[in-house]
C-alpha cells in the first residue's frame, strides 16, 4: 500500500463474494466465467435507476470504484456503472453515453464513460430483490479492469 498525505488506506474486510454471501443470488449462466479477484459487487437503487460497483477493493456499499479517497495500489481493479431506469432491466447495454461509468485499472482511471467505450457493454441476466446477475463484455479490450460475470448483492448505503 502506498503512503500519501491526501488519501486513506483501503479498509480491510472480507468482501461479499464468498459462497455464503452469494447464496441468495441467481447463478451465472453456463459458460459465463465470474470475474476473477472481486472482493465486492454491490447493487444500489440510486437516482431512479441502478448503480453497480464491482471492485477488487473491499469497498462499502455505495462507494464508487474510482471517486473515493483511498490510496492507489498496484493491481486494484474496479468498475461502477449507473444504469438509468430504462436500462435497469434485463438486457445488454453499451458502456458509452448515456450510461454513467467509471473504472480503475492498473494504468488508467476513467470517469464518465463514452468514447470508444461504447464498444464495451454490460449484460444484465437477472434482477431479484437480493441480487443483480450479469456480465461485463469487451471492457478489458479498452484498457478497462476486467470482463466476466458478476453477482452483485443489493444493499443500501
Amino acid at each position: 500500500m502506498l503512503a500519501c498525505d491526501h488519501c486513506e488506506p483501503t479498509p480491510e474486510g472480507p468482501g461479499n463474494q464468498d459462497p455464503v454471501s452469494l447464496d441468495s443470488c441467481p447463478a451465472l449462466p453456463p459458460g459465463v466465467e465470474p470475474i476473477d479477484g472481486l472482493a465486492v459487487a454491490h447493487a444500489v437503487d440510486r437516482f431512479g435507476g441502478l448503480s453497480l460497483t464491482l471492485s477488487s477493493r473491499p469497498l462499502a456499499c455505495g462507494e464508487p470504484a474510482v471517486q473515493h479517497g483511498y490510496c492507489p495500489r498496484d493491481g486494484n481493479l474496479g468498475l461502477t456503472v449507473g444504469l438509468p431506469a430504462p436500462q435497469a432491466v434485463v438486457g445488454m447495454y453499451s458502456l458509452g453515453y448515456p450510461l454513467y461509468m467509471e473504472f480503475e485499472a492498473p494504468n488508467i482511471s476513467n470517469v464518465g464513460g463514452g468514447g470508444d467505450l461504447r464498444e464495451a457493454s454490460i449484460e444484465i441476466f437477472e434482477i431479484t430483490q437480493t441480487c443483480v446477475t450479469g456480465r461485463v463484455i469487451g471492457l478489458a479490450d479498452k484498457d478497462g479492469p476486467f470482463d466476466g460475470g458478476f453477482q452483485a448483492l443489493r444493499c443500501e448505503p
